[in-house]
């Protein structure tokens, strides 16, 4: 059951939650007509990032420590419903989502939430030697959060490397965006060499459609994917971590004017939709139900596993 939004400002008051939570305009807000495709997005997008474990540990560590254990003492206050509020109260939610909104939804989200952000980060390096006048390159690029690719990209790719991983197509794509040389006079474009020196604990694939494909077209881009991609094999990895591999843990997909969350939960995949929740079972399942909902994916959250794993056992070793 959702918590009323003035049980959630009282406690917010009596507990003195973190401020990334807690301040607001003591005045009462305006009633807001939200729309309910914007908050189907919304809601799948919370779906997701609660699978990715790193996200619920530091929700837990800031928002039920620093409250003096006390919302741990009261069992009608889920954290999801909090942040979901919180969410709802902060977003601008009263229009329909933009063609591929998602991923900008998802960016909203993060910048309200920025003492978790750093853990979705990827600190990208673009490097080149002009091949005509010989010039090197090299250019920090701002913070990413993951990669964006059109999605029918992936089905023109594998179609033309058969034998191309996911991860081999997203490299494949990423090398043919080319860099104008900035030598006066040059001008030529250069394939690009993207370096990252550190891993991000959940890493983020973003898929942006046309809107006008076909049923088949749908059926062969999302059966691309894969639930498991290695990080260096899409970036050159200059740190000093083995640890590269990236399992997928949640997705959100659009069908129809609304937005599904598919999670890897308790061994199975599961299927979000509304308040329901379907078992799928395999992956195989999965892309089954791509070919039978004709399902657009947007956004893919994958997590570095072994990082996970050490995570839990420095907690485990302070307590």
């Amino acid at each position: 059951m959702e918590m009323e939004l003035s049980e959630v400002k009282e406690m917010e008051k009596d507990e003195e939650i973190d401020s990334d939570l807690s301040d607001s305009d003591t005045e009462e807000p305006e009633e807001k007509i939200l729309n309910a495709t914007s908050v189907s997005a919304l809601d799948m997008i919370l779906k997701s990032l609660w699978n990715i474990s790193v996200f619920v540990s530091n929700l837990s560590m800031d928002y039920v420590q620093e409250a003096n254990q006390s919302l741990t003492d009261n069992e009608s206050v889920p954290l999801q419903d909090i942040l979901r509020i919180f969410m709802l109260n902060n977003l601008s939610l009263t229009h329909p989502l933009e063609a591929n909104g998602v991923s900008k939804l998802f960016l909203n989200i993060l910048e309200l939430i920025p003492r978790w952000n750093y853990h979705f980060e990827v600190n990208e390096v673009a490097k080149t030697i002009c091949i005509r006048c010989k010039t090197d390159m090299a250019y920090s690029g701002e913070t990413s959060y993951g990669i964006i690719i059109n999605a029918n990209s992936l089905r023109v790719y594998k179609s033309a490397f058969k034998e191309f991983t996911f991860e081999n197509i997203i490299k494949a794509i990423m090398i043919n965006v080319k860099m104008l040389c900035d030598k006066e006079g040059c001008g030529k474009r250069n394939y690009v060499d993207t370096m990252i020196s550190n891993l991000p604990s959940a890493f983020i694939v973003a898929l942006q459609w046309e809107n006008n494909e076909t049923e088949k077209e749908i059926f062969d881009t999302a059966s691309v994917l894969a639930t498991e991609i290695d990080i260096s094999a899409i970036y050159r990895y200059v740190g000093d971590s083995a640890f590269t591999k990236y399992r997928l843990v949640s997705m959100v997909w659009s069908h129809g004017n609304l937005y599904n969350c598919v999670a890897y939960e308790n061994n199975r995949w599961v299927r979000h939709f509304c308040s329901e929740i379907e078992v799928i079972g395999d992956w195989d399942g999965v892309v089954s139900i791509f070919r039978e909902l004709h399902i657009r994916p947007e956004i893919l959250f994958f997590e570095n596993a072994i990082l996970k794993d050490q995570m839990f056992s420095e907690q485990g070793s302070e307590d």
